[in-house]
């Protein structure tokens, strides 16, 4: 097949037999059947050093959810299957409400907990050697600054605390120790960006008229 006709990868079957553990429903397209050495070579990565304890923690907190349990109560069980000890907050300085009941609640549950905020140093975009950035108003968040600082004091996990787009990723690219996010910045839902997907409103404005509210379901 030519790249021009090749068609993009998608994993969208609602038949799902592979997590109801129904091979029968495992249609022939499934893309299991185009990427069999990377499947192949992918399983063996999860009993190496520094994913296999990643991975079991989190296999055991999603064992323990009921379905009531909210993703920062999860967050609290990770850390405590793993036996972890600091606690490092990548924070969005609007968000410092938030983040002064996280530290409160991880604290109280016995870890050590650092915070740094995006703003840290005010350093502007001129001194980064990006002036043409300058105007826009998140030009000065240091989120590289956030990475470096938590990695000195050795941090063993750290979450995001409502970075921006973009400036999430590059505190994960910096970070040296694993990376979680608890708090998903969108300024129109709350902080739960799928909501623009159930919203029909929402959906209208993403999607326009050409798709109906079903075909997006």
């Amino acid at each position: 097949m030519s790249m021009a006709t090749k068609k993009t990868s998608r994993c969208l079957c609602v038949q799902q037999g592979c997590w109801r553990d129904d091979r029968g429903k495992i249609p022939t397209y499934c893309e299991a059947n185009i990427y069999s050495d990377e499947l192949d070579r992918s399983v063996k990565e999860y009993s190496k050093k520094g994913v296999v304890d990643i991975y079991k923690a989190a296999c055991v907190v999603r064992a323990h959810n009921d379905g009531m349990t909210p993703r920062i109560e999860e967050a609290l069980l990770y850390a405590k299957e793993l036996k972890l000890r600091k606690i490092g907050f990548a924070a969005c300085v609007s968000m410092v409400s938030e983040l002064d009941l996280l530290v409160r609640l991880f604290t109280k549950e016995g870890f050590k907990v650092y915070t740094v905020g995006c703003q840290i140093g005010g350093a502007d975009a001129t001194k980064r050697g990006v002036p043409e950035v300058q105007g826009y108003s998140a030009s000065t968040c240091h989120t590289i600054a956030q990475a470096e600082i938590l990695n000195k004091e050795k941090t063993e996990l750290n979450f995001i605390i409502g970075l921006c787009m973009g400036h999430d990723i590059l505190f994960s690219q910096y970070s040296q120790a694993p990376v979680s996010t608890l708090i998903v910045k969108d300024r129109v839902t709350g902080h739960n960006p799928a909501a623009a997907l159930y919203g029909w409103h929402r959906r209208k404005h993403l999607f326009g008229f050409t798709i109906s509210d079903t075909e997006i379901v």
